[in-house]
């Protein structure tokens, strides 16, 4: 029997050496939020410089680094010659330290031209609002907002989204909304050429721990989709919400990416083009 156990807590502890690990969260970003894709960040070993991960950020400019040695310092550093025209940063590398298994932040600014330049004007703008994913009669989420009001890419801010969760109370605030591009087929009701449009941006949720007051800042990406003229069952919404610093909040994780989009159960969206390019 004693030598069961001490097989046993040999084997954990073989398995726990084997699962110890950490993560850098990584964020690449202007000071409202906005960057890019493509944007290389390495993290190397302060000890042992063959002991590196590198990876991309995606298109809210996070990525996420697996580094297996710990505990230890890591060098995290930003390529700068990936990042997007007009953009710099006056420090490009940062230490994170690791004593344990953790996700810990390393977070750069940002600077120049690319952050102050008007986001560009969309060809096409969004009003909805509705219900999804009806559970026992109840639907989990509600939406109501505005993407690029009267196709202007700096009214209201770029528009707003607001979801709520009915199941955990929590509320999702979309704002600083940039569009990312319009796709699809032509639809005669309004007549306009596509019927898809794509965006990301930077907001809040609030509801936190069920303290209505608690919030956190949150980047996210989405999708419209207006499929028919009353779109029940017919339009649909992606959306991804990431905390800023990493991690998705699976509150807010409705359909599978950009083209397997949630079904609405109720409401409808509506994609226009009038005001567009002028």
């Amino acid at each position: 029997m004693k030598s069961k156990i001490i097989l046993t807590g040999l084997l954990a502890a073989a398995l726990s050496a084997m699962t110890a690990s950490a993560n850098v969260l990584v964020t690449v970003a202007c000071p409202l939020g906005n960057s890019a894709a493509g944007i290389n960040v390495c993290a190397t070993l302060s000890t042992d410089s063959s002991q590196f991960v590198c990876g991309q950020t995606d298109a809210n400019g996070f990525v996420k680094l697996f580094v297996p040695v710990i505990p230890g310092t890591y060098h995290v550093c930003v390529d700068v010659s990936t990042l997007p025209p007009g953009a710099t940063l006056s420090r490009n590398c940062q230490d994170v330290i690791f004593t344990e298994n953790a996700e810990l932040p390393a977070e750069f600014v940002l600077e120049g031209t690319f952050c102050s330049a008007p986001p560009p004007s969309g060809p096409c703008w969004e009003t909805g609002g509705g219900t999804l994913a009806k559970v026992h009669g109840k639907p989990m989420w509600s939406f109501g907002g505005v993407i690029y009001p009267g196709c202007s890419p700096t009214a209201a801010g770029g528009g707003n989204l607001n979801v709520v969760n009915h199941f955990t109370g929590l509320h999702f605030k979309g704002e600083e909304i940039v569009v990312d591009g319009c796709r699809g087929v032509r639809t005669r009701s309004p007549k306009v050429t596509v019927n898809i449009i794509d965006f990301h941006g930077i907001g809040e949720v609030s509801g936190i721990a069920g303290n209505s007051t608690g919030t956190i800042n949150v980047t996210f990406e989405g999708t419209f989709r207006d499929s028919h003229d009353g779109g029940a069952g017919k339009d649909g919404l992606y959306l991804q919400v990431t905390a800023v610093g990493g991690g998705i909040i699976p509150d807010f994780s409705i359909g599978n990416d950009p083209n397997d989009l949630e079904r609405l159960s109720t409401g409808n969206v509506q994609i226009h083009q009038s005001s567009c390019g002028k």
